[in-house]
């Protein structure tokens, strides 16, 4: 079973910091790389004062961290909290595609024939039981039928896996609007 998309909690802070378009601007170019107050300023086009108003507002509200190394310059990233409301979908397709993975392995080790094959040593009483013939059963051009089942389901976690792409950007975009026209 997936789990659901992470549930993001908006608290006050974050709400206000997200109502203004330059705010989600500074969080969409922080989601490139790390920047600093220079640099976004001339991303952005705006002075460094009001810049740092803008980054002081989206630290308060924990969307944005501010990283001193001891150098010359410093830099500010997206928080995790920034992360996850910028790319809510990133949890659900990384379990559908680490499941993916995995199917398919199981069926390149079945049409390379591991279990499906030849039976193993030591495995009589699962062939008594019948369960290994029946996904040793050849259909569709002699492929197994436990390698055309774990295909399947590989081919379903990645259908499952874009769909969620998909749908997480457009959960992104609604997020956004509702954020503009508040």
């Amino acid at each position: 079973m997936m789990p659901g998309p992470t549930k993001i909690t908006l608290d006050q802070a974050s709400f206000k910091a997200l109502a203004s378009d330059v705010r989600v601007g500074i969080l969409k170019v922080l989601d490139e790389r790390r920047q600093t107050v220079t640099d976004l300023s001339n991303l952005m086009g705006l002075s460094k004062p009001t810049l740092l108003e803008h980054l002081e507002k989206l630290q308060n509200a924990g969307l944005v961290k501010r990283i001193d190394e001891g150098r010359k310059w410093i830099y500010y990233e997206l928080t995790d909290k920034g992360k996850k409301i910028l790319h809510p979908e990133r949890v659900s397709i990384v379990v559908a595609l680490s499941s993916a993975a995995a199917l398919a392995a199981v069926g390149m080790f079945y049409m390379l024939g591991g279990i499906a094959g030849a039976p193993l040593e030591g495995r009589n009483a699962t062939l008594d039981s019948g369960v290994a013939p029946f996904f040793s059963t050849p259909v569709a051009g002699g492929v197994p039928l436990g390698s055309l089942l774990a295909f399947v389901l590989a081919a379903g976690a990645a259908a499952a896996g874009a769909f969620l792409v998909w749908h997480g950007r457009r959960r992104r975009a609604e997020l956004f609007e509702a954020l503009a026209s508040a």
